[in-house]
This record gives C-alpha cells, sequence and structure tokens, in this order.
C-alpha cells in the first residue's frame, strides 16, 4: 500500500501534529486511529508479518488486515487503520520487534 504523498510529507518531520493533520485529512476517523496505534507503540512485527493491537489484535500482511472493517465495511478496497498504522510504523521504525513466525503466533495464541 502506498500512502498519499501528503501523509509522506509529513512523515518526514516525525510523529508530530503535521503527520497526524495529514492522517485524519487524507484518511478521516480510520487515519486518526492510525496515528494513535502508532504513537502508543500497538504496532508489533513479528517475522513474517505485522499484528496491530487494538480492541484484539490485528493481523497485517502487505494490504490485508483480518479486522472486521477491512473485510466487510471497506470489502479490501481501502485501507483500514491497521494497515496505515503498519505503514507509518514501517517508515518510522516504531513498532516492538517479535523474535516469532505465524506459525508460533498460532501456535501459542496472541500475547
Amino acid at each position: 500500500m502506498r500512502l498519499t504523498n501528503e501523509v509522506i510529507l509529513a512523515l518526514q518531520k516525525g510523529l508530530g501534529y503535521e503527520l497526524y493533520k495529514a492522517l485524519f485529512l487524507n484518511y478521516g476517523k480510520r487515519g486518526e486511529k492510525a496515528y494513535f496505534y502508532v504513537s502508543q507503540r500497538r504496532v508489533k512485527k513479528y517475522k513474517d508479518f505485522f499484528v496491530v493491537v487494538g480492541r484484539n489484535e490485528y493481523i497485517v500482511e502487505e494490504f490485508f488486515c483480518s479486522c472486521p472493517d477491512f473485510q466487510l465495511k471497506l470489502k479490501g478496497r481501502e485501507p483500514c487503520a491497521h494497515i496505515i498504522a503498519v505503514e507509518i510504523a514501517k517508515m518510522l521504525k516504531l513498532y516492538d520487534e517479535i523474535d516469532a513466525y505465524y506459525h508460533d503466533y498460532q501456535k501459542f495464541g496472541q500475547r
């Protein structure tokens, strides 16, 4: 997924008001939630996928999210807050790394 140019420009200034504003103006409430997830360090990078911790833990891989918003409301056509958060976290390198694969995640449950 590619973020909008306004968001990419705001990312150059780091995690601050400019980024918040760009996310809200370009993605609305989903952008605002994405900002919250990143600022609260709720993005986790596993060896082969990302997890964003919201009310539940949602798996994000490329342009797919396991959340109901992405699958039912957006029908995979637009990014949900979790996908946006992962893209921002990757660019700012603001995520916790978990030394495990998807198989380990499934085997031992969500952490």
